[in-house]
């Protein structure tokens, strides 16, 4: 059985909830110079990943797949749904 949409919209929120948590504690690490110097690749990590958490939660709670697709901010996310489509 597929999710129905109140049930999207709750995964949604917790994705986007969890994207802000992981974006906060990238903030507070870049914060100090010190880790941005020694791991500025991984707070970029922390970032993107905070970035298509947001995505998908966007894409679960659109009205129009299809069109929340075409304004994807990350092309990663779409290319995932392309692959599939091809």
């Amino acid at each position: 059985m597929l999710p129905d949409h109140a049930q999207l919209q709750v995964i949604a929120f917790e994705l986007a909830a969890l994207a802000m948590d992981i974006e906060a504690i990238g903030a507070e690490l870049c914060a100090n110079p010190a880790v941005v110097s020694a791991y500025g690749t991984s707070l970029q990590s922390i970032d993107l990943i905070g970035q298509r958490q947001r995505a998908l939660a966007e894409l679960l709670v659109a009205e129009k797949f299809d069109d929340a697709l075409v304004d994807c901010r990350l092309d990663r996310i779409a290319k995932l749904f392309a692959e599939r489509v091809d």
